[in-house]
């Protein structure tokens, strides 16, 4: 069911999707940058050295965390679709709670596998392929804040979807009541 016109809403909207565009676009090279680990490219007489580096975590890992990336980027695409919908008024529809829902579902699958996919690559490395006279294990560094609060979000996010549902519930009860 369509909102009446409103500008702001519009407006928020349109906002919205294009920070949700270009915040797309750099989920995406990242997750490129993080498999390729880095590349040269020479603009004028300038040469940029564009470089991953993790101090804390080996290249394989880096490159197997690089999912989270792309996951993330999926997420802001279904958010983007939420944008979509609510500029053209369809704020409460059932669609639009859908892809508002998949973006709080992904973006927790994005902060989950930040976290535990390098962790994963490290621990399957050092069971599978090292020596074993190696006795080293790679330092290894959690982003637990950034998690925890990407996880919170996202939590918050799938509650709100969950109320804007039973809402839209109520009222289509009450319509067939009057």
């Amino acid at each position: 069911m369509p909102v009446n016109n409103n500008v702001g809403l519009r407006r928020s909207a349109r906002l919205g999707l294009g920070l949700c565009s270009i915040a797309m676009l750099f989920a995406l090279a990242g997750g490129v940058l993080r498999l390729a680990g880095g590349f040269d490219t020479r603009v004028g007489q300038a040469l940029f050295l564009i470089r991953v580096d993790e101090m804390y975590l080996p290249t394989y890992a880096v490159q197997i965390g690089a999912l989270s990336y792309f996951a993330f980027a999926y997420a802001l695409w279904r958010l983007a679709a939420f944008f979509r919908l609510s500029h053209v008024g369809e704020v409460f529809s059932a669609d639009t709670t859908t892809h508002l829902r998949a973006f709080g579902r992904w973006l927790l699958v994005a902060a989950i596998a930040a976290a535990l996919l390098p962790l994963l690559a490290i621990a399957i490395h050092q069971l599978v392929f090292a020596q074993p006279s190696d006795g080293q294990v790679p330092p290894i560094r959690l982003p637990l804040f950034n998690s925890v609060f990407v996880i919170a979000v996202a939590s918050l996010v799938m509650t709100i979807c969950r109320i804007v549902d039973e809402g839209r519930r109520l009222r289509d009860e009450l319509n067939e009541i009057v």
